[in-house]
């Protein structure tokens, strides 16, 4: 069932729009997701995307910020690279922390909810990276955040809420060897810094977009994307990600 669901998903995110600019195309949603991964992956690095956005039809969450190629000659630095691309909007800063992690963050986004602290986290072993997304926005002292401040969390067209994934029913399934797991216990740790650890197991990039519905309410929506080629189980199957 999940593959079906997650399937149909990234198809509504491939279709893709351009902005024809005569030098210099601008080009939005999937292009702006894979592009990002290369990077990282060429560098051997993980970050973050923060940004606000649009949450009213027809815009697909999440709705990624345009961006253009790099030509040629590339810079060295996968920041430099980053900049470059993000370069459409004067709003957006790259930096990279101590720790190796790559932010892209838009200036001025909401960024209240990152720093919620959350008293413990458990993972056991879990081989989908949906689920252990699912398990960190679980976590009471987030949702209590949420309901305290009025913010929603997105649906998909399949009416189903984005953090209760079909995959959180396989969570006990033992998987197979050569999948990537994440096992652990955090404590006394931020929103950030919990998405930073799915990170460790899951290489790629944690998204982070707060935007504002037609009537004026709050939503925030989160996403985690992974490395083409990471492998991990779905229903006891082995699925690689391209």
């Amino acid at each position: 069932m999940k593959r079906v669901l997650v399937v149909a998903s990234l198809a509504l995110l491939f279709n893709v729009a351009a902005v024809g600019q005569q030098s210099q195309p601008v080009y939005i949603r999937f292009d702006t997701a894979q592009s990002v991964l290369n990077v990282l992956a060429t560098a051997h690095v993980s970050g973050s995307m923060q940004y606000s956005g649009k949450c009213t039809p027809p815009v697909l969450v999440p709705d990624l910020p345009p961006f253009r190629w790099v030509q040629k000659p590339y810079p060295l630095n996968p920041v430099d690279i980053l900049r470059t691309m993000f370069s459409i909007d004067t709003g957006i800063v790259v930096s990279q922390e101590s720790n190796g992690i790559i932010r892209v963050a838009e200036t001025g986004v909401q960024t209240d909810i990152l720093v919620v602290k959350i008293a413990h986290l458990s993972f056991d072993r879990i081989s989908d990276p949906d689920y252990a997304l699912h398990v960190v926005l679980s976590a009471p002292e987030v949702q209590s955040f949420m309901r305290a401040h009025g913010i929603g969390q997105p649906f998909d067209t399949f009416s189903a809420p984005i953090y209760e994934l079909p995959g959180a029913q396989n969570a006990g399934a033992s998987p197979r060897p050569g999948v990537r797991i994440i096992s652990g216990e955090l404590n006394d740790v931020t929103l950030t810094d919990a998405l930073d650890y799915l990170l460790k197991a899951f290489p790629g990039f944690w998204l982070y977009q707060d935007c504002e519905t037609l009537d004026q309410q709050r939503v925030v929506y989160f996403s985690l994307f992974p490395v083409p080629g990471r492998m991990w189980s779905w229903d006891g199957t082995t699925e690689v990600v391209r």
